[in-house]
């Protein structure tokens, strides 16, 4: 790049010839040149919004000889039709957010047009159509190529089997579940580019498998934004005579925060069997794992209470106003939390307001432990690391069963009650609550996952009750393996244990609908809202 700047002011327009023109291709760089971009003329090429523009210009792109020709021309139409569905479908989940992808791919036109060519090899070379190999090549080689995070495989799997699949050859049959929506009829290219022409201009969250509840996170995502942009436009004056000034404001803040904090916790205190010893002389698993959270937490409000403290000062003149304490009460004005709680802090999209109280009922749940023992059932959610309470909770059914923790896996049984039915902890494994299922609800009388509530995105989830078994018990029969994420952003990266910084664990719930339904819902269990 520092190259392509210095060769562009060299040149001289006197000695060039005057038909020369340098064409640059580029995806979004923030190292690409600036002056080089100030002296050109600037072309960008976005996919058009909606499915029925997708299609339009999908179709608008296809040569003649492209669509016609194949020995096959039935089967080819109809899998052209459902490839083209496909590609708007996965590219118009993304306005969704996290529950439309964990992350947003940019898939291209380039995509589309290997897909369709194989298609149309496939078709040709052989007598039967191949579902099978066409499905691995499309979702997993051409697209699946860019994707990244696991559970997104998998949807795009499941995307692509509802429209690769022998009832797709079925003039009937439904891409969606609105009846407006299927592969036209063998024809010409004009009627199926009639039949797009007659789609509705607004989409309903249906047509790309998800429920309209979806609606709700894509009008908040939005919301966000916009509120994100007046906050940045703000300004930081008092606004009337006798009014207080942000000043005042983020000192008072200061000070309430201050007064609610929650002592530290002290381990000299602890109930007998909080850190047990085995015969042999070893701490528990869940001693160990609770110490370690108990230490995570103290250091949190230590920090809290020290930055807390300098800032008041600051605001008093006692202390020299840092950059770091500045932005710290940006924040408070903008209801965030600032970021040096956020770095020793856990994964919250809490604002400000709901994130102190959210601290508090943590550290009065470890507190609790702590005092009194481990408790019948466990608030999954509190933990700064989950991952370890699951390794833990394993690792004490293994040395209590003798069995190795390599050989064992969970078994989600959903109790259909919540904490405060529970009165004594299973004999093995563990119970956890606190969770809220996002996409689908819970029906309490068929004990099974079933469609959300109208106006109803995220829901409270009953008491389940983890239970130790063989790994190799299959778990997936019946049921959906619903994925658990500490955040509604889903999203996560390895960090240096193995673990993602996100994802859980998988969890089993009893399903009468086909799994690929709830995959393509983006159905996922979360261990706290973002309010």
């Amino acid at each position: 790049m520092p190259e392509l700047e210095k060769t562009q002011e060299a040149q001289d327009e006197n000695t060039m010839h005057p038909d020369y023109r340098l064409w640059l291709t580029s995806m979004p760089s923030s190292t690409f040149p600036v002056p080089v971009l100030q002296s050109g003329i600037k072309l960008t090429n976005e996919p058009p919004r909606g499915l029925k523009a997708n299609l339009k210009r999908t179709y608008t792109d296809i040569k003649p000889d492209e669509f016609e020709g194949s020995t096959k021309p039935k089967e080819y139409k109809k899998l052209l039709f459902a490839l083209s569905y496909f590609h708007a479908a996965i590219l118009e989940r993304r306005k969704y957010g996290a529950i439309g992808w964990n992350i947003p791919y940019e898939w291209m036109t380039s995509d589309f047009q290997t897909s369709m060519r194989q298609v149309r090899m496939y078709l040709d070379e052989q007598e039967l159509v191949p579902y099978q190999a066409l499905n691995y090549m499309v979702a997993e080689a051409n697209y699946g190529g860019r994707v990244t995070d696991d559970k997104d495989v998998r949807l795009i799997r499941a995307m692509l089997r509802r429209y690769f699949c022998p009832e797709v050859m079925n003039d009937n049959y439904r891409l969606s579940k609105l009846d407006i929506y299927y592969a036209p009829p063998e024809g010409p290219i004009e009627d199926t580019m009639k039949y797009i022409e007659s789609l509705p201009l607004d989409e309903d969250p249906e047509v790309f498998g998800l429920h309209p509840n979806s609606n709700i996170v894509y009008e908040k995502k939005t919301v966000a934004q916009i509120s994100d942009t007046i906050l940045m436009m703000q300004p930081r004056v008092a606004g009337a005579a006798g009014a207080k000034t942000p000043d005042e404001l983020a000192q008072d803040l200061c000070r309430d925060i201050t007064a609610r904090l929650p002592p530290s916790l002290d381990t000299e205190k602890a109930h007998p069997e909080t850190f047990p010893v085995t015969d042999s002389g070893q701490p528990g698993s869940l001693g160990v794992f609770v110490a370690q959270e108990i230490e995570r937490f103290n250091v949190l409000l230590k920090v809290m209470r020290h930055t807390l403290d300098q800032l008041d000062r600051a605001i008093q003149g006692t202390v020299v106003m840092s950059m770091e304490l500045e932005n710290m009460a940006v924040r408070f004005l903008d209801d965030k939390v600032p970021a040096q709680w956020e770095n020793v802090g856990y994964p919250s999209l809490k604002p400000l307001k709901s994130w102190v109280p959210d601290l508090i009922k943590r550290v009065e749940f470890l507190t609790k432990w702590l005092l009194e023992g481990p408790p019948d059932t466990f608030w999954v959610p509190a933990f700064f690391f989950p991952q370890g309470f699951m390794t833990a909770a394993l690792q004490s059914y293994a040395r209590k069963s003798a069995i190795p923790i390599d050989a064992l896996t969970f078994k989600s049984n959903i109790t259909g009650v919540f904490a405060e039915e529970i009165k004594e902890p299973p004999e093995n494994g563990v119970n956890i609550h606190g969770l809220y299922l996002q996409g689908a609800r819970w029906d309490f009388k068929r004990s099974c996952v079933e469609d959300s509530e109208p106006k109803k995105g995220i829901v409270d989830f009953p008491v389940v009750w983890l239970e130790p078994v063989d790994v190799g018990e299959n778990l997936e029969q019946g049921c959906y393996s619903c994925p658990l994420y500490k955040t509604s952003t889903r999203r996560g990266e390895l960090s240096t244990t193995g673990h993602s910084t996100n994802f859980v664990l998988y969890l089993q719930l009893p399903t009468e609908a086909p799994a690929d339904d709830w995959i393509r819902r983006g159905v996922a269990l979360l261990c706290m809202t973002d309010d």
